[in-house]
């Protein structure tokens, strides 16, 4: 099991190449995007922004702004005392991973990937803790029977777990995934700010 990245090709939404028949007949067909698998292994973490700052400051995609119309997908597969120690380099954006044949940190900076994710770990941690909750459902539901005599039954057990991953959007918990697409729109969105202009004074 892991990740597998893939990254569309550069040709031109609605670009057009011509193409001849047996008859001497000439068609235009829009050419189809080409795609590149550019990483397949194992992740801690996945994320992707438009903006440099993930939150508080923390300047977690320095490269996010540096093309436009582009965003940054960063891989980050270090180890949480890794994480820990260079919390400082990390926060301010300075963080790289040169270490040989590590690459604890992939950066990528394009407009359209395509993610697909797969762990046996992860669902086998899934199923023990769905094994443990129905556990913890029949005792409950035998100390109840015990207690009352009655002819109650058990609770449902609870439904297979999803096969995938949690999922975030902007904060928010978008549930289990296990494919999904990160890209830059075409038409850019305009936002209306009623605070008052802020004052940049250089020193």
């Amino acid at each position: 099991g892991g990740l597998s990245v893939k990254e569309d090709g550069m040709e031109k939404e609605g670009e057009e190449e011509l193409d001849s028949n047996n008859d001497g007949v000439t068609t235009k067909k829009k050419k189809k995007k080409r795609q590149h698998l550019i990483y397949s292994g194992i992740t801690g973490i996945l994320a992707a922004s438009t903006t440099p700052f993930y939150g508080g400051g923390m300047r977690l995609f320095p490269y996010a702004r540096l093309f436009p119309n582009k965003l940054q997908l960063r891989i980050g597969r270090i180890s949480p005392l890794t994480g820990f120690l260079r919390i400082p380099a990390i926060f301010e954006g300075s963080y790289r991973d040169k270490s040989e044949g590590d690459f604890g940190c992939l950066d990528f900076v394009g407009d359209d990937f395509e993610v697909e994710v797969s762990s046996t770990r992860y669902e086998e941690y899934l199923k023990r803790k769905k094994e443990q909750k129905e556990s913890k459902k029949k005792a409950r539901w035998w100390i109840r029977k015990k207690r009352n005599d009655d002819d109650a039954s058990p609770d449902e057990t609870c439904k297979s777990s999803p096969t995938g991953f949690p999922f975030q959007h902007s904060g928010e918990s978008m549930g289990i995934k296990e494919r999904f697409r990160v890209r830059v729109v075409k038409q850019p969105v305009r936002f209306i700010s009623f605070l008052k202009p802020r004052i940049v004074v250089d020193d």
